[in-house]
Formats: C-alpha cells, structure tokens, sequence
C-alpha cells in the first residue's frame, strides 16, 4: 500500500489517552495512512500499548527516540514519512472519521502546500461529559480583537476566507491566527524542499512556533475548511502550555528562527510585519498568562531575560514602522506599549483585572453559599454558568428553559425541566436558581414568584465577567 497520508504520532506518558487516539486514527474513512509512532522513553506503559496496537495493525511504525523533545520526535517521523502528505497528531486528543480524507481531497483537488481546519477544545466535566467548543481561525470576533480587519496592510476582510485557495500575502496574515500544527496535512515534498523541520529543544514546548512560521514563510498555496475534525484536550496540569518557563521557550522559538539567514531573508512585505506582529503576540498572550500563574508577581527571575529579549525585539520593529496600531486595534497597541516601556506598570494593572474577576469570583460563591443549583437558560451563558459550577465544584442539579423542546432532554447530562417542574422541587429550599440571561431577568424572576418559587432563592444579579 502506497500512503496517502503518515500520520506522526509524538508520545511521553500518555497512557490514559493513548488508546483513544490510536483509535481515532487507526478508523479513518481515510485508510491509505502510514501511522508513525515515535516514544521518547514513556515510564507508564505508552510504549506496551503502542506495541499492542503496532502488533495488530501493520500501518503502524513503532520508533523510539533517547531525547526528550518534541521537535525531535517530530523530525524523525517528518524523515521517516514515506506519504505524500503528513500530519502530526497530539497523542492525547483524537479525531473525527473523516478528518483526514477530507483533507487530502481538497489537497489534491487544489494542489495545496497545506490544507487545515478548524479544531474544539474539550474539557472533561466532573459528570464525565465533554464540553466542547469551536475554535474558528476566521471568527469574525476573534479577528476584529486583533484588529485585522482595519489592517493597513492588508484590509480585505477574512471571514469568508473559508474554502479558498490562499496566496502568500494572505497566508502571510495568518501567522498570528494559525498557531497549531497538527489540525493540517502538509505537502512532503514541500516541506523537504524547503527545509522545513521543528526546533529540536528540550521537552513539548511551542516547537509548532517555528515550524508554523516556516510554513508561512514558504507556501504558495494554502486553504482552511470550515469544518471542525480535531479534538484537543484541556485540562492536563502536565501540558507545557501553563509552564511557567513558557516565555523562555517562545523566546527559544523566535531566537531560532532568527538565526537561520534563509529564514529571515524571506521575510519581504506584509510577511516581515506579521511576523513581528507574530511575536508582539506571542509576548503578550504568555507573559499575560504566566503573570496570572505567578500571582501579578512580575520579580521572577525566570521572566528577566526572555522579557528584555522580546522588548528589544519588539521595540525596534516599531521604530522601523513595521508594527503599527492598525495592526492591534488601540486596546491591544496600549497594553502593548505598555508593556514595552513599564512593565512594572503593566503588572500592576493585570493585578488589578485579576484581582476584580477574583472578587467577583468570591462574591457569585457566596451568593450561591454551597447550596446546589438550578441554571434558568440553556443559551451560551447558561453554558458558562455551568462551566463555573463545575471548575468550583457546585452541585449542579438542571437547566431550566421555556422552551418546550428542550423539556426532558439532557444537555451535557444534565436535565432541561420546565419552570412547572422547577416549581414542584421547591421543597428543596436549599437549592438556587441562577438566571443566566442577558435580558429579560425581570420577566423570568417574576415568572418564577408566580409559580411559588421564593424571591431569596433567585440569583439575577451575577458579578461581571461570570457570564
């Protein structure tokens, strides 16, 4: 069999996922695959179940690597790879059926570099339900928060890129946004020819930066499908994403990138500003991050170094005008300002926006005073009540809605009960109701009093940034 597609698999200590991924791979509509397993030294038994797997399905390959680093194990299946196009898989998500036939359709009909789509985030509810959502790379809201859409340098609207064949300038925009690797297929051939592997540092630490950048750099032809095939995983407290060294190793990233002159020398254009526009970003997303990690303690010494290298960085690519506050839109250009001349005072006001959230974190617990509770609307905000009950462990006994269609249901394993039925549990007088509701709090607070339900255990008015 001549593959299609390989499929490269990096693995350490994912033995609760493992098999789950191996699955999803293993039953795609898309059989034509080469599957590349790559371990680096697993201590939970990764390695047996990759050896089970591998004995009872001849397209995997099993290779072992002795260094600890992601980019490593990717580039050894990347020069492994024997299919016309490759995709790297994380080994504790998975993916739907048809992922990658759909992908190698639009590759060949089109002749593409790559071909990508949207992915979902899911978390793992106290219930044992997933709750996913949708990360759409042209998300017109996402978009105009970066300010791309008033860009001066490129102003064409992007949310009705979907499906077309993308050339370099507009590839080029999508530097900041297209930030993972594995929801594609990459042509080999591509990638050979032009070099492209991952910085081989130590451990699973933003390597897909580099790789990503490179991509950008080089491709001529490119398209993003508007369907969602990749299930990404939150809430693994071992995943390198909430390092705290994660400013170090973006830093790593860029300095790599850097260091290669064909690299650099690419750079013409709208690619030159948007990478820099690239690593403003990234700057301020994970030293954002970190701080909320450390507290708004910005004194670590960690943060020292990789901070003065991207605010030089940073810092000379405004004076060259190649950053420009119609790239951010002003909110963001400030902070980022902010952040390259005073930082200290840039710490000071996160620690003031995180020590807000907290306190209306602190005043919606007290409110609900350990009492188990009933969320009135199954909308967006109903869902991001019952994400706040489930992170601060609040017993979560339904959702209630007017809507007739939802009654009897279940939404994420949880009842959907009418307001009568709501009425008829009013013996439990422990219990609150949380009005997750925009508008019309009035109307539903004083439909539920008509029905019996006593005024003090209505919550409506919820602390800002709840919902």
């Amino acid at each position: 069999m001549v593959a299609k597609v390989s499929v490269i698999l990096p693995s350490l200590n994912v033995a609760a996922y493992i098999r789950e991924c191996l699955d999803s791979v293993m039953n795609q509509s898309l059989q034509e695959l080469e599957i590349i397993c790559i371990d680096a030294g697993s201590t939970d038994g990764t390695a047996d179940i990759l050896k089970e797997y591998a004995d009872r399905d001849s397209r995997i390959i099993l290779l072992h690597s002795k260094i600890k680093s992601y980019g490593r194990q990717v580039n050894m299946g990347l020069d492994h790879a024997g299919g016309k196009y490759v995709a790297i898989l994380e080994t504790d998500d998975w993916i739907e059926k048809d992922m990658y036939q759909c992908l190698y359709t639009k590759a060949e009909e089109d002749r593409l570099d790559y071909v990508a789509t949207d992915f979902d985030t899911f978390i793992r509810l106290q219930n044992g339900c997933n709750y996913f959502t949708r990360q759409h790379i042209f998300s017109d809201v996402a978009w105009r928060d970066m300010g791309q859409e008033e860009s001066d340098i490129f102003p064409t609207p992007v949310h009705d890129w979907y499906g077309q064949v993308l050339g370099p300038d507009k590839i080029a925009v999508l530097r900041s946004t297209d930030y993972v690797l594995w929801k594609g297929i990459y042509n080999r051939e591509f990638l050979n020819q032009n070099g492209i592997r991952l910085h081989e540092s130590p451990g699973a630490a933003f390597q897909d930066m580099g790789f990503l950048q490179q991509v950008k750099s080089y491709a001529k032809r490119a398209a993003y499908i508007d369907k969602s095939f990749y299930r990404y995983r939150q809430g693994r407290e071992e995943a390198s994403s909430g390092c705290a060294e994660g400013l170090r190793y973006y830093e790593g990233e860029f300095r790599w990138l850097n260091e290669q002159q064909n690299f650099i020398g690419s750079l013409k254009g709208a690619h030159r500003n948007y990478y820099y526009f690239t690593m403003s970003i990234a700057f301020l997303t994970k030293y954002e991050q970190i701080l909320s990690n450390f507290h708004g303690e910005w004194k670590d010494d960690r943060l020292e170094e990789p901070c003065e290298w991207f605010q030089r960085q940073i810092s000379d690519a405004v004076d060259e005008g190649l950053l420009k506050e119609s790239m951010y839109g002003r909110e963001t250009w400030e902070r980022l300002r902010l952040l390259l001349g005073a930082r200290e005072a840039y710490a000071r006001r996160f620690a003031d926006r995180e020590n807000a959230m907290k306190k209306a974190v602190q005043d919606c617990l007290c409110m609900i005073a350990n009492r188990p509770v009933v969320i009135f609307g199954c909308g967006i905000r109903g869902e991001r009540l019952m994400l706040f009950c489930d992170r601060n462990q609040i017993r979560m006994d339904a959702f209630c809605d007017n809507k007739e269609e939802l009654h009897g249901k279940k939404k994420f394993g949880i009842p959907v009960i009418s307001p009568m039925e709501l009425a008829q549990m009013a013996g439990n007088r422990n219990q609150v109701v949380l009005l997750s509701m925009k508008e019309g709090r009035d109307q539903v607070r004083n439909q539920l009093i008509a029905l019996g339900i006593e005024e003090s255990r209505v919550i409506e008015k919820l602390p800002a940034g709840i919902v």
